[in-house]
């Protein structure tokens, strides 16, 4: 009876394991066809008794009470209830990712700095030196040329004579024309030139200290300014060409 009741728990585990397609009718014919087969199978033990196999190891055994059944007796075994499953939970479509690509940057390509070739300068050729002339310091009878312009030198001494005339002379130390005095009659002349910055032409009259033409009291401090300018006998003094002036000789 108990190999009965097993063979009856394995068939019911197949009909769990279809009961997938055993719905509604289907289920009904299946459980039919399950106990006329159920029904031949207590025939069969009555007439042929078997031992009852051996428990597999690890096998669970129903330790529920068994029930003698008749041949003719119908068993109704409990039919468990349809496990309900939950609902599928309705699977929200994930967003699919998106890859944003950073911006590609054009590859720069550094060229090899070329550096400038200088030209070589040129070394420096010790040569001669170049002397500037200095110009020496003037002479006083050089700074008493410097007044006269077109200087014309007479052969021999001429005699002019004069009314009245201013006689004149150039200090080069103290550079200032001064007036010695006044003259009259005649006076000799050994040059004619153009006085510098006046463009007035003048004679050049030599004349002796303090004794030529009636001028004999020069004061002390003019003949200390002669004899300063290199001057302690005889110096050089002109005086202006003016048209009462004549020449006698």
């Amino acid at each position: 009876m108990i190999k009965l009741v097993r063979a009856a728990q394995a068939h019911l585990e197949s009909l769990k394991a279809i009961r997938g397609w055993a719905v509604g009718l289907g289920w009904g014919l299946s459980l039919g066809a399950s106990l006329l087969g159920l029904l031949g199978c207590m025939t069969v033990l009555q007439r042929n008794p078997t031992p009852p196999p051996r428990t597999p190891f690890g096998s669970v055994v129903s330790l529920q009470p068994t029930t003698v059944l008749s041949p003719t007796e119908v068993v109704h075994w409990p039919i468990k209830a349809r496990p309900t499953l939950p609902p599928l939970a309705s699977a929200t479509p994930m967003p699919s990712p998106t890859i944003t690509a950073p911006p590609l940057e054009p590859a720069l390509t550094q060229l090899p700095s070329v550096e400038p070739t200088l030209a070589p300068s040129p070394s420096p050729t010790l040569g001669k030196l170049l002397v500037l002339p200095t110009s020496l310091p003037q002479t006083n009878q050089e700074r008493w040329r410097a007044q006269e312009r077109e200087r014309e030198v007479f052969e021999a001494l001429r005699i002019y004579t004069t009314p009245s005339s201013q006689l004149w002379w150039y200090d080069p130390v103290n550079q200032q024309h001064v007036i010695l005095g006044t003259i009259s009659g005649n006076f000799e002349a050994q040059a004619r030139f153009e006085l510098y910055g006046q463009g007035v032409a003048a004679l050049e009259v030599p004349y002796q200290i303090n004794q030529s033409y009636g001028l004999t009291a020069l004061s002390p401090a003019l003949v200390e300014r002669m004899q300063a300018a290199g001057y302690t006998e005889w110096l050089e003094t002109y005086v202006f060409v003016t048209p009462e002036m004549l020449e006698t000789h």
